[in-house]
């Protein structure tokens, strides 16, 4: 299928908006990029339209024939955070950065068009040239898989072998699953960790939507001491890899070791299911979370964030520092927990409409 007719069989590259007989297309190249991720796949259109009900701007880059580049833009409308325009987690995925400046220059004439002042790319996997200043304070763990758990068990550290073990002994058990049954009790948990965080946690309906959307690309670990659900984990895949997106351990159990047997199960799972590589997610650099991934073996890798600003200025501060430095949300953060469950089970998915990804 040639995606924009008008192209004539040269070099010259061309940016359009997908349209709906174009996704699989769109797909079959996420999935045979170097640097696609599932956040990239056309699907995520769905979730979003139909969780928030954001406007989506899905832009590729073709070339001759053959897309080339794809950038998933979504608008938020927010007056709490500003109206802006932002990518999927992932950012571009391109075949080059000439296509990717192709594309965010494309994305940034539609934020002009909407009024927009600011489009935030994020967690691009690659820097940018100086054109665009990117700002890292975030790593993704990426962990090589053996073909076999037994081999897995023998590369792996005395200590974690020691946490694993420790976990068995008290009595800790982990499901690895890919039905929606699970999504309940995952959601249970997190935002039980979420309200102790401070953090506002996001609808039941958005993981639904997920699952609905990707039937085939995602398992949950639910891990379990005499019978209670007390961590959970949610993962996507894609092609050979398994990519950590969600999880959390309730802290009052943290003691029973549920993180380590929960990534050693999630690890044999991958393997069993002919998985080659875990991508374990995204962490602050120097936080714990970090380090605790970086005991397993993987090698980290920087993550990317980009603000381009709507009169060519490249040098705003990402969404994450304006964060950090803002003294409200240390404030929000202290307040959160001291509120009422169920009143924040109510109220965040309401605010996390403002901040869909954080």
């Amino acid at each position: 299928m040639t995606l924009i007719k008008e192209i004539v069989a040269d070099n010259s590259v061309v940016v359009a908006d997908l349209t709906g007989d174009a996704c699989e297309i769109w797909d079959a190249y996420v999935r045979s990029a170097k640097v696609g991720l599932p956040l990239h796949l056309s699907g995520w259109r769905h979730v979003l339209q139909n969780t928030y009900g954001y406007e989506t701007r899905y832009l590729f880059a073709q070339s001759a024939h053959n897309i080339v580049g794809v950038l998933p833009l979504f608008l938020l409308p927010s007056r709490l955070t500003g109206k802006r325009a932002m990518t999927m987690p992932g950012g571009v995925c391109a075949d080059d950065e000439q296509i990717a400046h192709s594309l965010i220059e494309r994305g940034m004439q539609l934020a002009c068009e909407e009024s927009v002042k600011r489009l935030l790319i994020q967690d691009s996997r690659r820097p940018f040239s100086n054109r665009l200043r990117s700002e890292s304070q975030h790593v993704y763990w990426l962990l090589d898989l053996p073909s076999t758990e037994e081999e897995l068990w023998q590369r792996l550290a005395g200590n974690i072998r020691r946490q694993v073990r420790k976990a068995k002994r008290n009595g800790l058990e982990v499901e690895v699953g890919r039905s929606e049954k699970h999504l309940g009790p995952f959601y249970e948990i997190f935002s039980q960790f979420t309200h102790q965080a401070g953090t506002p946690v996001f609808s039941q309906a958005f993981l639904k939507h997920v699952v609905d959307t990707f039937p085939d690309g995602f398992n949950i670990a639910i891990v379990r001491h005499e019978q209670q659900a007390i961590a959970g984990y949610f993962q996507l895949e894609m092609n050979d890899f398994v990519y950590g997106m969600w999880g959390a351990a309730l802290p009052a159990t943290l003691r029973l070791r549920p993180a380590y047997l929960a990534l050693w199960e999630i690890m044999r799972d991958a393997i069993n299911n002919g998985f080659s590589h875990l991508d374990m997610g995204r962490s602050p650099a120097e936080a714990n979370s970090s380090k605790f991934k970086g005991q397993w073996g993987g090698t980290s890798h920087p993550i990317y964030q980009i603000t381009v600003l709507s009169d060519g200025q490249d040098n705003a501060q990402s969404m994450t520092s304006q964060v950090q430095s803002d003294e409200r949300f240390r404030l929000f953060m202290q307040i959160w927990p001291r509120l009422p469950f169920s009143l924040t089970r109510y109220l965040g998915p309401k605010l996390r409409w403002h901040v869909p990804f954080a």
